[in-house]
């Protein structure tokens, strides 16, 4: 009886919020900035050929996250393939997510900050990267015997940190709030775009020094 009390409560609570706060509404607009996000984000990373354009989708319902193609088949992200899809997949979602919560300025309850933990890692394993000093992004592919795909990984990884710059610009741009991206990363020396020295990224924090890589502007 109790449980049957407590389910009954709770559909009413659901009806009674669903009534006057025009939940849903509020949530397919939410997926609209999130999902038009990814989009922006996305097409600019460097997802599979079989993936492309990529067209990601998120659900505030079920909380899945797909790529739907152009005859509206989804390809959930559980089937989405290598370790770069997925790495790609989760940036466009995290920093939609954070565009969206600096869109709603003090609306929102989350603070602007988005952590990444060794996202070059698809490209460049950290588990053998052993140097005490460097990083040595030949080495390591030399090590792997995928020295034929140095530049070309290496050119994702620039990118990926080129575009998550660029995201915190829009944001900040487009909402008023400059959000925050640290990042800790065995990736080093990384010649950025638009003139923008890896160093002042950095600041001396290198994480084999015990320190972080961090930006928000």
């Amino acid at each position: 009886d109790a449980i049957i009390a407590l389910k009954t409560r709770v559909s009413d609570l659901e009806l009674f919020i669903a009534t006057n706060y025009n939940v849903t509404i509020k949530l397919r607009a939410a997926e609209r900035v999130i999902n038009e996000r990814m989009k922006v984000i996305g097409e600019h990373l460097d997802f599979e050929s079989s993936y492309l354009p990529i067209n990601l989708k998120f659900s505030l319902d079920t909380f899945e996250l797909y790529h739907q193609k152009e005859d509206g088949a989804r390809v959930y992200l559980r089937s989405m393939g290598s370790g770069a899809n997925w790495l790609y997949s989760h940036i466009c979602l995290f920093t939609a997510l954070q565009y969206y919560f600096c869109s709603i300025g003090d609306k929102s309850l989350m603070p602007p900050i988005l952590f990444l933990d060794q996202p070059s890692q698809v490209y460049f394993p950290s588990n053998i990267d052993n140097s005490e000093n460097d990083f040595d992004p030949k080495g390591l592919k030399k090590s792997i015997n995928q020295e034929d795909k140095y530049d070309e990984d290496l050119g994702s990884v620039t990118n990926m940190f080129d575009q998550l710059i660029r995201h915190v610009n829009e944001t900040s741009r487009d909402t008023g709030i400059t959000p925050q991206i640290i990042i800790t990363d065995h990736a080093d020396n990384l010649k950025l775009s638009n003139d923008i020295d890896f160093e002042t990224l950095v600041d001396g924090r290198r994480w084999r020094k015990r320190g972080f890589v961090g930006f928000s502007s």
